[in-house]
């Protein structure tokens, strides 16, 4: 829903992996080592979003020594972040917004408003950035820098990573206990199962300075699912119902907004210029006159598909652990969330005097995706599924359903909630029960057809289950 914002496509590289020996925490890295000389650092993290700084601000908190390289660390993040506020709440990250909005409002058809009493905020990345990285250099264990990193070796109680620091010809080297790919979905240096071809969320976006526009700067339009742009020939009636499309726009104040045209889930994605056509299509239906364009973005976000492998020795965070909700799209308020969780694990697994090294990658691994997780992620890959194949009428009677639901069951499915399979089977019976008739057979179909025992499985509690 451009909450989690790729540009350009996904590159899938891996490497092969395997490690042995238990490690305690190191001093704090000293300025690393040029031409072969080797210095050694607890955790090294590959990237320096906000997965990789929230993660390495957790683990120093903790007392491991950190190295983060990332390709031009000064740069500007250059995705436009929409987040729930009570998500960034939860890390005290809540002052890090350019604006909020007491409210979040939905569209689901032509005169069907909803008004989400859940506040929503735009992230102010350079301010975020900045306050991560001052909590990690608050801990005097994070050294950051401006580097890429080219390859990873393992041994049996460490991994060298080599990297080439920016304007340095040669390469460097650091020696780490375990070593953390935040790439996104890069990819850089985790392998990832094959599985069914993921969905793909595509949305075209642009931050404007208009006359006017109708949207009231104290509310959020998360999504608007209307689409009276496309009633002009019955070929636009029908390609607005085929590939079904939601419009999302940030009142910045009465002259300046962030819109976005998004397609939820596709496969193959939609087509990035036709996004953009129907943006501009949808603000002139809107009387919208566009006087400049401060920034645009295109937004690729891989939803579903393969799963990392759990016993690989490099451990994944964010879009690299597949943390990607595979029905939203949503990502940040997950990857910031969970970082002290997975920090904590990682830093445990460290100090465990019993532990090879490849044991370290696989409790960390199983800490990310426990079995109640993955059992999660069944229940949300079986939505974005069913959601892929639906028309933009379904979509409409659907959602209808959906935000008819009590606030705690909506709120908890898009913010990586219903871990327990009861919660889960309550939230799906009450979209069924809410849903058009049309919506109940799709539900119903699908899961016969493609949910099957996945699906069972994840709705019905065992108490033998590990969590």
């Amino acid at each position: 829903m451009g909450f989690v914002s790729i540009l350009g496509l996904p590159n899938l590289r891996a490497q092969q992996l395997s490690l042995r020996r238990a490690v305690t925490p190191t001093a704090a890295p000293n300025e690393i080592a040029k031409k072969g000389a080797v210095e050694s650092v607890d955790v090294a993290i590959i990237g320096g979003g906000p997965a990789g700084l929230s993660l390495a601000r957790a683990v120093s908190e903790r007392g491991a020594s950190v190295l983060v390289i990332e390709k031009d660390i000064e740069k500007k993040w250059p995705n436009n972040y929409g987040v729930w506020m009570d998500e960034l709440a939860k890390v005290r990250l809540d002052d890090c917004v350019k604006k909020s909005w007491p409210v979040a409002t939905v569209y689901i058809g032509e005169g069907q408003k909803r008004v989400l009493e859940r506040p929503y905020g735009r992230v102010d990345v350079e301010k975020m950035k900045q306050k991560i990285r001052a909590q990690c250099e608050a801990t005097g264990k994070v050294k950051v820098s401006s580097g890429l990193a080219s390859s990873v070796e393992h041994k049996d109680s460490s991994s060298i990573m080599t990297f080439t620091a920016n304007g340095e010809k040669d390469s460097s080297q650091v020696e780490a206990k375990a070593i953390v790919d935040a790439t996104g979905h890069a990819l850089g240096f985790v392998d990832f199962t094959e599985g069914h071809a993921p969905g793909i969320q595509a949305a075209y976006g642009m931050e404007i300075t208009v006359p006017s526009h109708p949207w009231p700067v104290g509310e959020m339009l998360l999504m608007d699912f209307r689409a009276e742009h496309m009633k002009g020939s019955d070929k636009e009636k029908k390609d607005a119902d085929e590939v079904p499309l939601f419009f999302y726009v940030m009142p910045m104040s009465d002259t300046r907004i962030f819109v976005e045209e998004t397609s939820l889930i596709g496969r193959p994605a939609v087509d990035f210029d036709y996004l953009k056509e129907q943006c501009y299509k949808r603000l002139a239906y809107h009387n919208v006159q566009v006087e400049e364009v401060h920034e645009e973005e295109f937004c690729y976000i891989p939803m579903g598909g393969g799963m990392p492998l759990l016993n690989q020795r490099v451990i994944g965070y964010g879009g690299s652990a597949g943390l990607v909700h595979p029905a939203t799209g949503y990502m940040f308020g997950n990857a910031v969330n969970r970082a002290d969780e997975v920090g904590e694990a990682l830093v445990n697994a460290l100090n465990d005097g019993n532990l090879s090294g490849a044991e370290v990658s696989t409790r960390v691994w199983k800490q990310i995706w426990s079995d109640a997780r993955l059992l999660q992620r069944d229940f949300l890959v079986f939505g974005g599924e069913t959601i892929l194949r639906m028309k933009l009428h379904e979509l409409q009677y659907f959602f209808d359903a959906f935000f008819k639901l009590p606030w705690e069951q909506w709120t908890q499915f898009l913010s990586f909630g219903l871990i327990r399979p009861e919660e889960r089977l309550v939230f799906g019976l009450g979209v069924f029960l809410r849903a058009s008739n049309e919506v109940r057979f799709k539900l119903v179909f699908e899961a016969i057809a493609r949910g099957q025992l996945t699906l069972l499985k994840s709705v019905i509690p065992n108490p033998f289950r590990r969590n």
